[in-house]
């Protein structure tokens, strides 16, 4: 197919996927659509890449795992268990650092989906203030996942300084201010937020327990996954999770388990892989490089790694594609930072990232709205990273 053909289907494809989810239609039906669309440059491979993508291990385990994780959500929630842990961290924050430890603190825990984890505690806060549930998903994902920009065990950051040969901790150091740039635009999501003054409840024995169903399931699955895949890992011990919380719960009702079964979510975590599949199958990585190749070095790492970050919607394989193709550029620590800072801006803000979906899942909000709060911060600091790395 005709190059700029593709990049037209792409573009209708990502815009009827946003317009379907900002005229609240459902996510799992606007992602399939958006697949048949893209599919459309492809026909003839669709069949197998469907097929590649159901009978895939790690999509079947990412959507159990995702089933899970708000089936765990639900029962905390549910019972109360959620309420005592904020309860406790309520005591020793203010109301506007619960907002931004929340997420930041369940955001360190290697859980897929992990942003649906913060998203009850997020929302059961915000409520003490009325916070619009836009502002809301946006700092949950914003808090989320910021420290991945210096956290040494992000995969992605790991499989960067080992293409790049450059040692990890200096690749952290070089991206350490852009972190506390991050770390500010994040404040200034909830510094306008009236700041409430929560009741400092006395701390009853045992309140923390409610952490114990989310830290459960993690310390099993961090000794398995170094014998097997993170993702077999969870599925092991998740299950332990949900059964903790359900039996510390004073609520005990098998409906909820039903409440937290969601066919929506998991026909949007299958989508969402089944496009990432048609978009390499139809080459559009490789099309998109090779019309920004000639730009100004800067320039070229900056933008062509957004795209691609935005367009995958996964920094892992966005960094596998982007090493290769700009490896000509990455002349130094500088730009292989550039690299990493603006893939993981366009991965973070991409309406295909699973936690995305999993944050709107959850509080259903206004989707252009939400996104008035990402788009622009995500994009000014693809621009001042550029200016910084290209000049320092």
């Amino acid at each position: 197919m005709n190059e700029y053909l593709l990049i037209l289907l792409l573009l209708f494809s990502f815009g009827t996927i946003i317009a379907m989810v900002a005229n609240r239609k459902d996510f799992g039906l606007a992602i399939i659509i958006g697949c048949l669309i893209l599919a459309a440059s492809i026909p003839e491979e669709l069949p197998d890449i469907f097929v590649k993508t159901i009978t895939d291990y790690k999509v079947m385990a990412l959507i159990t795992i995702v089933i899970m994780i708000k089936m765990l959500a639900v029962i905390l929630q549910e019972t109360g268990l959620l309420q005592g842990v904020l309860d406790v961290l309520q005591q020793k924050l203010s109301y506007k650092g619960m907002l931004i430890a929340i997420p930041s603190i369940l955001g360190l825990l290697p859980v897929p989906g992990g942003a649906l984890l913060s998203a009850p505690l997020i929302d059961l806060h915000g409520k003490a203030a009325g916070v619009k549930k836009e502002l809301l998903m946006a700092i949950n994902l914003w808090y989320r996942h910021i420290w991945f920009i210096i956290f040494p065990l992000a995969t992605p950051l790991v499989l960067l300084a080992d293409l790049s040969g450059e040692n990890i901790f200096a690749i952290i150091a070089k991206q350490l201010p852009i972190f506390i740039l991050l770390f500010f635009i994040g404040y200034l999501f909830v510094r306008g937020i009236k700041n409430v003054e929560m009741e400092k409840k006395e701390r009853k024995k045992g309140q923390l327990k409610g952490l114990l169903p989310i830290l459960l399931p993690v310390s099993i699955a961090l000794p398995l996954s170094f014998f097997m895949s993170t993702y077999s890992a969870f599925l092991i011990s998740l299950p332990a999770g949900i059964l903790t919380a359900f039996i510390m719960g004073k609520k005990k009702d098998v409906k909820m388990l039903k409440k937290g079964f969601s066919a929506s979510l998991a026909v949007a975590i299958f989508g969402i892989m089944l496009l990432k599949n048609i978009i390499f199958a139809s080459g559009i990585p490789k099309v998109i490089s090779s019309h920004l190749i000639g730009l100004p070095a800067v320039i070229t790492i900056a933008t062509l790694s957004f795209i691609i970050g935005l367009v995958t919607a996964h920094n892992l394989a966005a960094v596998g594609i982007l090493y290769p193709i700009l490896a000509p550029f990455l002349t130094d620590i500088n730009m292989v930072a550039l690299l990493y800072v603006s893939s993981f801006m366009g991965y973070l803000i991409s309406p295909i990232h699973p936690c995305v979906v999993l944050t709107y899942d959850y509080f259903h909000p206004r989707f252009i709205d939400a996104y008035k709060f990402l788009i622009p911060p995500a994009i000014a600091v693809v621009v001042l990273a550029a200016v910084f790395y290209g000049i320092i």
